[in-house]
Order: structure tokens, then sequence, then C-alpha cells
């Protein structure tokens, strides 16, 4: 069995080999080896070996493509460059031509994932189709102008149109991350359709300590990209006005991050709040069995389903969520994570004070994320995306 991905994340070449942080690709290489995944992504090179990945491709195994910043920068370039489509398309279609046979991966939204999987259905190739973001109300953001918006809204429609040709398609076999995105493929082609979470959380050991030292002091837990929607500042905010009782261990990195590093200096909260930085997953099990919660707060309209949820759970940690995307489809509230309105800050705030306040309740949400600990492990995930597409009956 073979996979060609197109995972759309950029990737730094080094020497003979592609780095990446994501870990799109790492998961299909976790499942079905190293040697039997090409990866398809735009790259360019770097002069230092890159520090902090999590996806390492072989250069004879990655197809570079053409890069582009954005879904918009994509439109445009494909509506006022002459021969830019063509060229992709072209792109695509020798990369299709000289796999034919294998499974060709596509993570969407992205658009170039988007036009990989319509010409991989065009050759009539198999396409796995990972459904990962939900795109339709982007451009809702408060960041664009009217004009932006009316453009983001009109590129959002075409994109459902497209995915929807891709999931309807008899060659496709849909995964979607989250509820949201399920009940839209579930339009097209509920036969062909599959929650799937590309896990990279391994189980843990089964004699783990999960020792939080001081049980008096609630533990806050940030995993993801520091960025304003994804809910940074408002836990921040929340942190002044919590005390002593409580700290917060922010690990990612993103445009953001220096800008929260100036807020928590500026609210004086510099002896509770605590910035690690970028981490490869291997080094995510210490922090995740030492905190209380995992904090997931984004204001964003694009989540499908946050990955950290389940690997909160991996670790027996419940969480508290915005009630974005696709969060629904495995968390509830009051049993295993608590969830509050989306862009919501005070409401950020009294969820967390409630967990202060009241361990019976924290109690009860731990044991509930103990009962999630089953399917929130990449060995689960593997499996059953390998049921999924038959892949037992093709060894």
């Amino acid at each position: 069995m073979k996979i060609i991905a197109f995972v759309g994340e950029t990737y730094e070449k080094f020497d003979k080999t592609f780095f990446a942080k994501p870990t799109s690709a790492a998961f299909l290489q976790d499942a079905i080896g190293k040697s039997n995944v090409y990866v398809c992504s735009p790259s360019y090179e770097v002069q230092l070996m890159p520090r902090n990945f999590s996806t390492e491709v072989d250069q004879s195994h990655f197809h570079s493509f053409p890069s582009y910043r954005s879904t918009k920068d994509f439109a445009l370039k494909s509506l006022f460059k002459k021969g830019y489509l063509k060229s992709y398309q072209l792109a695509a279609d020798n990369i299709i031509s000289k796999h034919s046979g294998s499974y060709f991966w596509i993570r969407t939204p992205s658009i170039g994932s988007i036009i990989f999987g319509l010409r991989a259905l065009k050759a009539g190739e198999k396409v796995l189709h990972h459904m990962c973001a939900d795109a339709s109300n982007t451009w809702k953001d408060g960041k664009y102008s009217a004009i932006e918006k009316v453009f983001g809204y009109l590129l959002s429609r075409f994109i459902r149109y497209k995915l929807s040709q891709i999931c309807i398609h008899k060659n496709t076999i849909n995964l979607c991350t989250g509820s949201t995105l399920e009940k839209f493929s579930n339009q097209y082609a509920p036969n062909n359709t599959y929650q799937f979470v590309d896990l990279m959380i391994k189980k843990p050991p089964i004699n783990t300590s999960f020792n939080q030292g001081n049980t008096d002091v609630i533990k806050l837990l940030f995993i993801g990209r520091v960025v304003e929607d994804k809910g940074i500042f408002d836990l921040i905010n929340s942190m002044s006005q919590l005390g002593g009782s409580v700290q917060l261990t922010v690990i990612g990195d993103g445009p953001d991050l220096e800008a929260s590093k100036m807020l928590v200096d500026r609210l004086g909260i510099s002896s509770s709040v605590f910035f690690k930085g970028q981490l490869p997953h291997s080094e995510l099990a210490s922090y995740l069995e030492s905190t209380t919660l995992v904090v997931i707060p984004s204001n964003n309209y694009y989540e499908g389903f946050p990955r950290v949820i389940m690997e909160a759970w991996a670790y027996k940690k419940p969480v508290i969520v915005s009630k974005v995307g696709g969060v629904k489809a495995f968390v509830v509230h009051g049993d295993n994570g608590l969830i509050f309105e989306q862009g919501d800050s005070a409401g950020l705030l009294s969820t967390i004070e409630l967990l202060i306040h009241d361990r019976v309740l924290l109690s009860k949400l731990q044991k509930g994320a103990e009962k999630m600990q089953c399917l929130s492990n990449q060995q689960y995930w593997i499996k059953r995306t390998l049921d999924i597409i038959g892949y037992k009956n093709e060894a």
C-alpha cells in the first residue's frame, strides 16, 4: 500500500530532508511506514537544521509544489496571473500519473488539496479525503473589511461546492474531524463518511504516575498555535483575575507569541504564566501528566475538532473548550469537559473559577476524561483508519 499525501503545510528543506512542525504526514508514516508515504507540499531551503520538527521526509519521497500564502492569494493568482492555475493542475497531474494506483490523501479545506483531489478523482484514482477544518464562515472574522468579507463569502461558497464534489464521488472516503464536518459530508456520502482524528499522542505507559504536585493549585495547559483567534489573550486576561491558585503553561509558537509575553508582563502575572515555546509531540507527555486541565479557548470560525482535546484525555485530563467547530462530536459538557460560548471571555473566566471552587465537579470530569482514554491515542485511530480503507484485506 502506498499513500501520496497532499498536506498543504510548508516544509523546510535541509540537505536531503524535508521538515515540518505539523504532524499531518507523520500520522500516515506511523500508520503504514515512512517508505510507503510520499508527501506533496510547498517547500523552501534553509541553511540550518530545523529544530522542534514533528515530521521528517526524505527527498526521494517528497514532491515540492508551488507555494501560496492563503486561499485568497491562490484565488487571486488563479484569476489574474496567466497560466498559474493551469501549471498547478499540470504539476498535480504529473505526480498522480507517476503514482497511479496509489491512495491519494488530501487535507481540506486547503485549496491546493482540493485541486489535487479533484485531479486525482478525474484520473480515476482513489482519494482519502481528510476534512480537518471548516472554511464556511471564516469570512465573518472581524479582521476583514466589508469588501474582503463579500469576497470571502463568495469564495467559501465555491469551496463548499468543490468539497461536495469530492465528498460525493464514488472513489472518495471521507474522514471528518468533528461533528460539523461529518454533518456536511453526510449530506453527500452517508455511506462513505467517518469520524477521524489524526492523533499523534501514544498510549501512556500503564504504570505512569499522574503526579500533579501541589493539588491546591489548579494547573492549566494551553497547547497550540499562539495567535489571537486561538483565544490566548482571553486566557491570559483570565489569569490576571484568578490569583495564585492557578498556573498556566503555554506550549507553542505563532505570530502573537511575543505579544502574549508582553501582556503577561504588563499584567504582572509572570510568576504564574510560563511559556515553553514549540515542542515536538515526543516532549508533551510530562506536561500533560502534571497538569490539571487543558484549555482550548478558540474563538475562530474554522476549527474542526482540536486534536489537543484527545491529547488531554490520553492522560486522563478534562478540558475546558469553547463551542467551536465540531467539538460536540466527543466533548460532553459536564462529563469529560466543560464547554463555554465561543468568544465569551467572561464565560471562560467563570468556567475556570467554577472548577477552582467545585472540586467534586473537577473529580467527576477527571473520571469522564479517563473513560475517553480508550480512543484518545494514535494506535486507536491508526487501526480505525486502516480498517476503514480495507488495508488488512490488501495485505
